[in-house]
């Protein structure tokens, strides 16, 4: 369906999908962008840029599926209901041919138990409007797919996962440990905020964000890890710098080998950090 304004035409699509599991367990699993990258396997990084009462503004970081690869970066207003079980949002900026937007997601208690999660989107388009919504529709599928197969089994969200984190106050400014972090990743040719490098002989996602985060990502995690990410985050703190490594990570199996590899690396990370 389709209506007419005075710059676009707007276009609709809608899709749902029964989950065995709560309304709100379903919505937490959505709107918590923190833990996309648990969620989503395609999405490397979020970072919350805004934040007001139920308003947000998130930036995300996405490898493009396929064989053509790429990544893709974009941020989305949200506004959030955690009483109605209910997220409004807007993407800012274009993507490709898309050029407006926006949407609904609803999650609705079915009275035998699970829910119902309903999306409906909008968008203004320069190319054929049935090609954007295929490929919407192809896109908001898997990702419906993953979120119920994801909230259906949370192991993956829960006892699977690994978190790995410490912390140390370094000599120096924040801009100077950041260079030092910056120089030590694969190289990359330009200035984008994120690229992709080889780490260990391994494809790898790096991404740097606003001169204070720095997130590595494997597109194949050390064996027997479901997921890896790295990441290093910089704040000004008395006597220098504080710098936090963590490690995030999932592991289905070997949950002991992945724990040690990710407490190994975050040791490394605070030393890379560290050196001259």
């Amino acid at each position: 369906m389709s209506t007419s304004t005075t710059a676009r035409e707007i276009h609709r699509t809608r899709a749902g999908i029964d989950v065995d599991a709560s309304a709100d367990t379903v919505y937490r699993a959505l709107t918590d962008v923190a833990d996309w990258p648990l969620l989503y396997p395609w999405i490397a990084h979020t970072e919350v840029v805004s934040q007001r009462g139920h308003d947000d503004e998130v930036k995300f970081w996405a490898v493009r599926p396929g064989p053509e690869g790429g990544l893709r970066i974009w941020t989305s207003k949200r506004t959030l209901d955690p009483v109605a079980l209910r997220m409004d949002f807007v993407q800012q900026g274009s993507v490709g041919p898309i050029k407006e937007l926006g949407g609904t997601w609803d999650f609705l208690p079915r009275p035998g138990g699970g829910c119902r999660v309903v999306s409906g989107h909008w968008f203004t388009t320069d190319a054929d409007p049935a090609d954007t919504a295929g490929e919407l529709d192809r896109h908001g599928g898997l990702q419906m797919r993953t979120l119920k197969s994801k909230t259906e089994q949370p192991s993956s969200l829960t006892s699977d996962v690994i978190r790995v984190e410490d912390s140390a106050v370094l000599p120096g400014s924040v801009a100077s440990v950041h260079a030092r972090l910056l120089d030590a990743l694969p190289w990359r040719d330009g200035e984008e905020n994120a690229w992709f490098g080889t780490q260990d002989g391994v494809r790898t996602v790096q991404i740097e964000h606003d001169g204070h985060t720095l997130v590595q990502k494997p597109l194949t995690p050390p064996g027997p890890a479901d997921l890896y990410r790295r990441r290093w985050r910089l704040a000004d703190a008395p006597g220098g710098v504080r710098v936090t490594a963590d490690v995030l990570a999932v592991a289905s199996t070997g949950r002991d080998r992945v724990l040690a590899l990710a407490t190994t690396d975050v040791r490394a990370a605070l030393a890379l950090a560290g050196q001259r």
